[in-house]
C-alpha cells in the first residue's frame, strides 16, 4: 500500500515540476530574449545621445552603420512609436539600408526618459512590428508632410501681412508645386493664414516658421493635410453663411407689437 502511496504521490511531484518548471525555463526564454531587444534599442538609443543638442539628421550615417538590418528590423517601428522622428525622404522610398530622420534637435533627457520605458519592458509590444509594412503604408502622409515643410519654407517665410491682416505671397509661387501638390496644399495654405505668424512690420517670423514645422513633423497639421478642400470649403461657405445671418438678427431693431406701449385706461 505505502508502495502505490509513493508511486502516486511520486508521479504528482514529477508532473508539477514538468509542468511548473517547463513553464519557468519557457518564461526565462522569452524574457531573455525580450532582455536582448531591449538591449538594441536601448543601445540606438545611446548612438543618438552622443549627438545631444545637435540634428538628428547628424546622427544618421552612424545610426545606420553601428546597427545591423536585422537590429533596425526589430526596434524601428517601437522607436517611432516612442518619438524618435523617423521620417522619409521626399524624393526617395523607405529603405531599411538607410533610415531617414527628421531634422529635429536631440534632447537628452527625452531620450533618458524613453531609455527608461524600455528597460522597464512597458515598451515591449511595440517590437517586431514590421518597417517595410509599417512605413510605406503612412508613405503618403510622409509625403504630404514634406510638401507642407517645402510650402512653409518656400512660401509662407516669404509671405507679408498688412495692417489690415492680408497676407500677400510671393508672386507665382503656385509654379513651385505640381498640381497634385497644390490641390493636396488647399486646406493647410488657407488654414495657415494667420496673421499672428508676422511682426509688426508685416513680416514673417522666423522662430514662428520654424514652430510650424516643428509642428508639421509631430502630426498636428495632419488633418488639415488630409482634407477634402471641397468638404472644408462648404463648411466654411456654411459657418460664413450663419455668421452673416446672426449679424442681421443682432442689428435689427427690435419689433414692439402695437399698442404694445399704450397705458391701460385709468
Amino acid at each position: 500500500m505505502n508502495d502505490i502511496f509513493t508511486a502516486i504521490l511520486t508521479a504528482i511531484i514529477g508532473a508539477l515540476i514538468g509542468t511548473y518548471g517547463g513553464a519557468y525555463f519557457i518564461s526565462r526564454r522569452q524574457e531573455s530574449k525580450m532582455e536582448n531587444v531591449r538591449g538594441i534599442a536601448i543601445k540606438a538609443l545611446n548612438i543618438l545621445k552622443k549627438y545631444s543638442k545637435q540634428s538628428f539628421r547628424n546622427a544618421e550615417n552612424d545610426f545606420n552603420t553601428s546597427l545591423t538590418i536585422i537590429e533596425k528590423r526589430t526596434i524601428l517601428v517601437a522607436l517611432h512609436k516612442l518619438g524618435i522622428p523617423i521620417g522619409m525622404p521626399s524624393d526617395k522610398m523607405f529603405s531599411i539600408k538607410n533610415i531617414h530622420f527628421v531634422d529635429k534637435v536631440i534632447d537628452k533627457e527625452e531620450l533618458d526618459g524613453i531609455i527608461s520605458q524600455i528597460s522597464n519592458g512597458y515598451c515591449d509590444h511595440l517590437f517586431y512590428i514590421d518597417p517595410d509594412t509599417y512605413f510605406p503604408a503612412n508613405y503618403t502622409l510622409f509625403a504630404l508632410r514634406n510638401l507642407a515643410k517645402t510650402y512653409v519654407k518656400k512660401v509662407l517665410s516669404n509671405s507679408t501681412c498688412d495692417k489690415n491682416k492680408r497676407v500677400s505671397y510671393p508672386n507665382n509661387w503656385i509654379l513651385d508645386f505640381g498640381v497634385g501638390e497644390y490641390l493636396s496644399l488647399r486646406v493647410f495654405h488657407e488654414q495657415i493664414c494667420i496673421d499672428l505668424l508676422y511682426d509688426n512690420e508685416g513680416k514673417a517670423i522666423p522662430e514662428k516658421m520654424e514652430q510650424i514645422i516643428h509642428e508639421i513633423d509631430m502630426g498636428l497639421w495632419d488633418s488639415s493635410l488630409q482634407s477634402n478642400y471641397e468638404i472644408f470649403k462648404n463648411a466654411k461657405s456654411q459657418i460664413e453663411m450663419n455668421n452673416t445671418f446672426q449679424t442681421l438678427v443682432t442689428q435689427q431693431p427690435k419689433y414692439e407689437a402695437p399698442g404694445q406701449n399704450m397705458q391701460a385706461p385709468q
